[in-house]
């Protein structure tokens, strides 16, 4: 029994040690709604959002980061997934870039992480969100009436 918990309590240490991959953005003061508008600014509107706003899946792009019209024929296609993490300012925002090749047929498998091309994207959102600070909003989207 003893044995056991031990066991339990080394998985649940091993678990909470995880850290995310990509680049990371540390302390943005601006508020979600604001980090928002600019992931759209700069990426169009996504693939897919969580339904509580902070993870954000953007359209296939290509090695670069520019979005693509058409990912349907390369052999080769990137995405970006964005997360918005913490319960209040400051936020801290991950940035992966996620590479899919083509398997067989129209079949796309996850072959890894563009260190590099996340790093540029992260460096490219941070300054959009430094831009921002002027529109900046004092309270968290407060409306008092």
């Amino acid at each position: 029994m003893f044995k056991n918990f031990i066991i339990f309590i080394n998985f649940f240490f091993l678990l909470s040690c995880v850290t995310p991959t990509g680049a990371v953005i540390y302390e943005s003061d601006i508020s979600l709604t604001e980090t928002r508008k600019v992931i759209f600014k700069m990426f169009g509107e996504p693939k897919s959002i969580s339904q509580n706003g902070r993870e954000l899946i953007t359209e296939f792009m290509d090695k670069k980061g520019r979005i693509l019209e058409s990912a349907k024929k390369g052999k080769e296609r990137r995405f970006a997934h964005i997360t918005i993490l913490g319960e209040r300012r400051p936020y801290k925002i991950v940035v992966n870039a996620v590479v899919e090749t083509l398997v067989e047929g129209n079949v796309y498998e996850i072959a890894g992480d563009d260190e590099a091309l996340s790093e540029s994207l992260a460096k490219d959102l941070k300054n959009e969100l430094l831009k921002s600070l002027d529109n900046r909003n004092m309270f968290d989207d407060f409306k008092p009436f």
